[in-house]
């Protein structure tokens, strides 16, 4: 009796579809996370309430699962290919498919009444229904196919940000910062697109909106004010109920741009905006290291998330000390420490630390050494063990491929003595991605081929956030390697989404950076020294100022001297440097504080 008491999750895999085939079931999938509140209510309930008893711990509905379904669990981190497939708009999302894994019903979080209500409704539909919606569901899938052949140019680049920036205009909420009328979450590729907006026109009101939000959602209850870090979202439009979850991937996209946007404020004479955006930011710094932060001989990164826990969280510092803190999930995943490792390297030469340098330099390595395979394909989680790591089944997702290749190519930028090895891993890392993932159309998949999938994975889809982030990759690839071919991927993946685009809306945010990108030359400084202490000197003072789109060439006249010769840089007087755009150079910079007035 005791199995029948709890639900008899299987794992996703060939068994668990063959076993629903067999025995003629729908499937229940649940996908939730171990940051999740509501998951856990879904699981557990909430003790003293009435209505969310827990579902999954209701031994009737648990014994009616059993019965009826062939029930599924997933881990939304562990298989975001899964989640980007099946979610229904949140965690949990609770869904309903056939065994050949199309989706017959979804929803997310259900109370214990309602899931009463819906089982034995999803049996009748499957035994009575069946062949209504197996026809709605091959109208559907041939509905949504992708187009095959290869499409048109990149599309104009003043039109896109025009398009974008409208949209994030009209919904911009004056009084409280942020986008809209009701939750809020940190949206950081808008507020970076805003800011590119402000450099290139110098209008205060960009950086304004900028400001106003990054301040308001660092500053009041979406951030932690006692322990530091920012909560995954807002659930009112002024910031001040978060849901708890801090998350690691947020850290990693809010750090440079609040350190970016504080120089903005800086230069433009806001100066209690910007001490209280550094503010936050070195807050933020101390809660990644003292929380999420493992460093020791056999690994260096950062954990995934720490747990919501509204009670814990509301406590006082001292109150705090009291309690056991919310769980932290120490699995290591590849996207999530790759972006961490590019806001490091950033931050730390804004800051003017640079022990963050060699943080993020240790996060890469361990990086490279435990998810980096020989041929480029990157495992996308660990699991740490008391006998090393365990690689999840999930690898070679476009966006673990993107996050590493960007990581590496930041550090090839920054430390002169890793540059070879961080830009050959960089192109492993993206020739893997080309050949495995790249779809006829010229975008790219979001995981590779497999014959194996079931269900909706046999779908290959091409998410416009994953491609835009690869193809920013390939960007600065082509520029470092001066190898045009990857730029032209990189447009070719983009022009995918040419039309696609606007109805993203503001999270076409991400999207419009990459193509302003993909049609603007970047601006180059190449330095040539001949020591590595003097390159990483000016390569912080390269780095120091706010540019949208930079390639900085670490030239060491011992190792590279057959790219200084090519390029017919002169070499008489050490260390120098160069600003170029396209084919056109500067004359000699022997100071590295010229290079610190911005390019």
């Amino acid at each position: 009796m005791a199995n029948e008491m709890r639900v008899q999750w299987r794992e996703w895999s060939d068994e668990a579809f063959a076993e629903a085939k067999a025995q003629d079931k729908p499937i229940l999938l649940g996908i939730s996370a171990v940051w999740c509140h509501w998951c856990h209510v879904m699981d557990r309930g909430i003790p003293g309430d009435p209505i969310h008893t827990g579902v999954y711990s209701d031994p009737q509905i648990a014994a009616y699962i059993n019965e009826h379904f062939i029930p599924i669990r997933v881990d939304n981190d562990q298989r975001p290919d899964i989640n980007a497939r099946y979610n229904m708009g949140g965690w949990p999302t609770t869904c309903f498919l056939t065994p050949d894994g199309e989706v017959i019903y979804g929803a997310t979080y259900l109370a214990p009444a309602q899931m009463r209500q819906l089982l034995p409704r999803v049996v009748e539909v499957w035994r009575n229904e069946r062949e209504e919606v197996l026809a709605h569901l091959r109208a559907h899938a041939q509905a949504v196919e992708p187009p095959a052949a290869p499409v048109g140019a990149l599309p104009d680049a003043e039109t896109v940000l025009n398009a974008v920036l409208t949209v994030i205009t009209r919904n911009y909420d004056r009084r409280n910062g942020g986008l809209g009328g009701g939750q809020k979450f940190p949206m950081s590729e808008v507020w970076s697109l805003l800011l590119l907006q402000h450099h290139r026109s110098g209008e205060a009101a960009w950086l304004d909106m900028v400001a106003q939000t990054l301040i308001a959602m660092g500053t009041r209850g979406m951030y932690d004010r006692v322990a530091g870090g920012w909560f995954r979202y807002s659930t009112t439009p002024d910031w001040s109920v978060p849901h708890f979850e801090k998350m690691l991937e947020d850290h990693a996209r809010l750090l440079p741009l609040y350190a970016r946007a504080a120089q903005h404020c800086q230069q433009a004479g806001k100066t209690a905006e910007a001490e209280t955006l550094l503010g936050v930011v070195q807050s933020a710094l101390a809660y990644l290291q003292s929380t999420l932060l493992r460093d020791d001989a056999e690994a260096t990164y950062f954990a995934g998330s720490q747990d919501a826990d509204e009670h814990y969280y509301m406590l006082s510092r001292v109150e705090r000390a009291q309690h056991t803190p919310p769980f932290v999930d120490w699995r290591l995943y590849a996207d999530w420490n790759a972006l961490m490792v590019s806001a490091l390297l950033e931050v730390s030469v804004v800051l003017g630390q640079p022990e963050l340098e060699m943080l993020a330099q240790r996060v890469w390595h361990t990086l490279v050494r435990l998810c980096v395979q020989e041929d480029g394909c990157v495992v996308h989680s660990l699991i740490p063990s008391e006998t090393g790591f365990q690689p999840a089944r999930l690898r070679g997702m476009l966006g673990d491929q993107a996050a590493l290749a960007k990581a590496s190519l930041d550090l090839a930028q920054h430390v002169p003595a890793l540059r070879a090895e961080a830009l050959q891993l960089a192109e492993r890392v993206v020739r893997f991605a080309v050949q495995h993932l790249r779809a006829p159309n010229g975008g790219f998949y979001d995981t590779p081929a497999d014959e194996n999938c079931q269900g909706l994975l046999r779908v290959r889809i091409q998410p416009m956030a994953d491609n835009s982030a690869f193809a920013e990759a390939l960007l600065g690839l082509s520029f470092l390697r001066e190898e045009p071919r990857w730029r032209e991927i990189a447009q070719q993946a983009l022009a995918v989404f040419a039309e696609e685009y606007r109805r993203y809306r503001e999270h076409a945010a991400g999207y419009a950076l990459a193509v302003w990108r993909a049609a603007n030359l970047p601006d180059e400084i190449a330095l040539v020294a001949d020591s590595d202490e003097a390159l990483a000197a000016w390569a912080r003072a390269a780095h120091t100022p706010y540019a949208p789109w930079r390639c900085v060439h670490l030239l060491h006249t011992a190792r590279d001297a057959h790219i200084i010769a090519a390029r017919g840089y002169p070499t008489q007087r050490l260390p120098v440097a160069f600003r170029c755009k396209g084919t056109t150079c500067s004359a000699p910079i022997f100071e590295p504080s010229t290079l610190t007035t911005g390019v």
